[in-house]
């Protein structure tokens, strides 16, 4: 390139126009392939980054939405529970103690009315790229978008749960309080896991037929847990909307 411009400031003093409009011609299309290899390779460069950041979303994903849909079916579980519960009372005090399960069946009950899953997080690849300033790496508006739902509901459902876990004190204790529990022996420690470890002693039958304060915390029980069972549906359907959007980038 200097070489060709020393010729065009000796072709300018020399007064030969001809040749200082080629040498011209051959700057300005120096300079526009010049900065076409650059573009292209930028936007290579470009493609190569979406490509793997779009793996490792998928893949951070599938781990995300199957820990939701683990916890969405375990919080069914223990809204189940409660209202088999809530449902021995009634058949108590109807005068049916044949509608009313055994203990075995209350107590395994019972020891499930607060089961539930920390929510999920957002996944480490969107905060990087946050963190980055790489989002637009992403040329999908729509799994930006989607991506952006998610981390906000994400946030909310962590704090929603805190909330509700420390609201539950009362009542999960009032619940559990029904169940004594002893040590397993049998079962090494270091091997096992706290379920069994652990196992039933008694169940106050009694008490949760008829005390009004068990009524009381199983009403309050089976609301929060329908609450956070409906938060982590809606998590899972925001993951889901991911996973859509980032199969329609895979197949680009």
């Amino acid at each position: 390139m200097l070489m060709i411009l020393r010729r065009l400031k000796a072709h300018v003093e020399k007064e030969n126009w001809f040749a200082v409009g080629i040498d011209f011609c051959i700057v300005v299309i120096g300079v526009f392939v010049g900065i076409q290899l650059g573009n292209w390779n930028e936007a290579r460069q470009d493609k190569i980054a979406e490509a793997g950041y779009i793996e490792r979303l998928d893949l951070e994903m599938d781990v995300i939405r199957a820990r939701l849909t683990d916890g969405e079916a375990v919080y069914r579980n223990s809204v189940e529970n409660i209202d088999l519960l809530l449902d021995a009372r009634r058949a108590f005090h109807r005068g049916e103690p044949d509608e009313i399960p055994d203990d075995d069946i209350l107590q395994s009950a019972a020891s499930s009315v607060t089961s539930g899953r920390v929510p999920a997080g957002s996944p480490a690849a969107f905060k990087e790229m946050v963190a980055n300033g790489a989002l637009e790496t992403l040329r999908s508006e729509d799994l930006r978008q989607a991506l952006f739902a998610y981390d906000e509901f994400s946030a909310v459902a962590r704090d929603s749960w805190r909330t509700i876990r420390e609201a539950q004190t009362w009542s999960a204790n009032r619940v559990t309080g029904l169940i004594d529990y002893d040590l397993n022996t049998d079962v090494a420690p270091a091997t096992s896991d706290i379920g069994d470890a652990l196992r039933f002693a008694s169940f106050d039958r009694d008490l949760l037929l008829n005390d009004s304060d068990v009524k009381k915390a199983l009403n309050i029980l089976i609301r929060t847990q329908i609450n956070q069972q409906y938060i982590v549906a809606q998590q899972l359907a925001l993951a889901n909307d991911i996973e859509v959007l980032l199969a329609e980038e895979r197949a680009r």
